[in-house]
């Protein structure tokens, strides 16, 4: 009987251990930081509206450098990391290209799977936005992550094999009454 129910409670403990979400690694290792000086492997610059990237989404590899450079342009622009793609807030200690400017040249170089989203703070209204997407990308989208299917909602198989484990520990601990 005491083996069964260790049994049971190891049965536990593996099931909320093997729960959605619980067990996920990240990418902490993902960087993107300005470099005035790093050669441009890639350009993103206004469109001839005027209120949009060209191109709005990137994708690169490991390691590239991207450059916002626009020259003259009639509306000043900046480019401002925000904390979820086609956000309009900036994120917390996020990256940015300083105050809005009719010329600018700023350089990010990224390293490490990740979506760096963007946005433009005078043109935020009119949808000014852009993504740089690097290798795979970062393994949970923030686009993804407020949707309500979401398999974080779903208990999965820990919920039931908990439910199940308790009940039959319940009826071991009874009979031995």
């Amino acid at each position: 009987m005491r083996l069964i129910a260790t049994m049971l409670c190891t049965l536990v403990v593996f099931s909320f251990l093997a729960a959605p979400g619980m067990s996920e690694e990240t990418d902490s290792s993902a960087t993107a930081v300005v470099t005035p000086d790093a050669e441009c492997d890639h350009v993103v610059r206004i469109a001839p509206s005027g209120i949009k990237f060209s191109p709005a989404s990137l994708t690169v590899d490991d390691g590239a450098t991207v450059c916002w450079q626009w020259t003259d342009e009639s509306m000043a622009h900046n480019v401002v990391e925000t904390a979820e793609e086609g956000g309009i807030e900036a994120a917390e200690g996020g990256l940015t290209s300083g105050e809005a400017n009719e010329t600018e040249d700023f350089r990010v170089t990224f390293t490490g799977d990740q979506d760096f989203t963007y946005v433009c703070e005078p043109h935020a209204t009119s949808d000014m936005v852009g993504i740089v997407t690097v290798g795979e990308g970062d393994p949970a989208p923030a686009s993804e992550a407020g949707s309500s299917s979401s398999s974080e909602d779903a208990p999965g198989f820990a919920a039931p094999a908990a439910v199940v484990a308790l009940m039959a520990a319940a009826m071991i601990l009874a009979r031995r009454d």
